[in-house]
């Protein structure tokens, strides 16, 4: 199973521990559609990263061919400085997402855009170099992150703080070399939402990995318990797609899910 199946939106649940399930199945018939607009805030975001991770070389992986929202993969290189690579996306934002009625102050988590950080001896290239060029069992995570952000698009639903989704209802592996079976949404204060010179507020979700059970139990009692287990358990903000499973203890059966 590839990296998350084809969805469509169906009925919205709650979980026990007060999280929305938003339940999709593949679409049919859609038409590619072209982007209305490319970059809207990418000039905005690129400044913002390149204040917080200064004065380090970086590169873009840009799309070539793109539906509903042009995704770039821009790429902080690492350095003596900087342990690590930092991934994050602009072109997601282009669009506002369709959040819930019941959401206070919607024009607040309307756009957003995702980073996350790899480990500075993964291999993700040089400037110049496009998709089929990296070794797939190192290109997974810019796919991974590309279709997270055009997802809320295809789907006409959104992403932000706490939202969990698992690789399919068996939780395949999310990529080469891991069990993790789905990724987490979660924030850190080092990177602010961006208010833009429009006035628009974009918010910056970190995509984290994660293991079946972790998912599931943040689904039974919350993101902040979730985090609790993270915080407790020190999970590495830059991936290890071998570490521990912070929740491996955790076999309960949720009913529906």
């Amino acid at each position: 199973m590839g990296i998350f199946e084809k969805f469509r939106k169906n009925k919205k649940e709650v979980t026990p521990g007060g999280s929305p399930i938003y339940r999709y199945e593949e679409q049919e018939n859609r038409e590619f559609q072209m982007p209305a607009e490319m970059g809207r805030y990418a000039g905005e975001i690129e400044a913002q990263f390149a204040q917080l991770f200064p004065d380090h070389k970086s590169f873009v992986f840009h799309e070539l061919l793109s539906d509903l929202v042009h995704i770039d993969v821009h790429v902080i290189c690492p350095d003596e400085e900087l342990p690590f690579y930092v991934l994050y996306t602009t072109g997601m934002s282009d669009l506002p997402m369709t959040l819930p009625e019941e959401i206070e102050e919607p024009e607040l988590y309307r756009r957003s855009e995702l980073y996350l950080f790899l480990p500075g001896d993964w291999q993700l290239g040089k400037p110049g170099d496009v998709g089929t060029d990296i070794p797939p069992e190192y290109y997974w995570p810019i796919h991974l992150i590309k279709f997270l952000a055009r997802f809320p698009h295809e789907y006409k639903t959104w992403l932000g703080w706490g939202h969990t989704m698992p690789n399919g209802p068996g939780y395949a592996p999310i990529g080469e070399g891991t069990e993790m079976g789905g990724v987490v949404l979660t924030a850190m204060d080092k990177v602010p939402p961006l208010k833009t010179e429009d006035g628009t507020t974009v918010n910056f979700y970190m995509v984290l990995p994660a293991y079946k059970e972790e998912i599931e139990y943040k689904l039974r009692y919350g993101m902040e318990k979730l985090e609790e287990r993270f915080m407790e358990g020190k999970v590495p903000l830059v991936w290890d797609i071998r570490r521990p499973n912070l929740c491996p203890d955790f076999t309960e059966v949720l009913d529906g899910l």
